[in-house]
């Protein structure tokens, strides 16, 4: 399990684009590397490693330390970006 999990994180780096600012406008499946449905912040730090922990705080809007997937997708709303899947 934890190589499935290692392998998704790669691939989903790999499908980030490469620039000095770090992009949060993302897919979320591609940041629910274990496709459990939810975005813990080990997930978080492996697909941003130079990203802000605080844009996972804003977005965790019930605070139970997990972003789901309406929650991304509500934190991309607010900050104007579109939604990707």
């Amino acid at each position: 399990m934890k190589k499935l999990f290692f392998a998704m994180a790669f691939v989903s780096l790999m499908c980030l684009p490469a620039q000095a600012n770090t992009n949060y406008n993302v897919c979320f499946s591609s940041l629910d590397a274990d496709m459990d449905g939810s975005l813990s912040k080990s997930e978080f730090i492996v697909a941003f490693s130079d990203g802000d922990m605080a844009v996972f705080t804003a977005a965790d809007t019930d605070e139970d330390n997990v972003v789901t997937h309406e929650e991304w997708e509500a934190y991309k709303q607010s900050q104007g970006w579109e939604e990707n899947h």
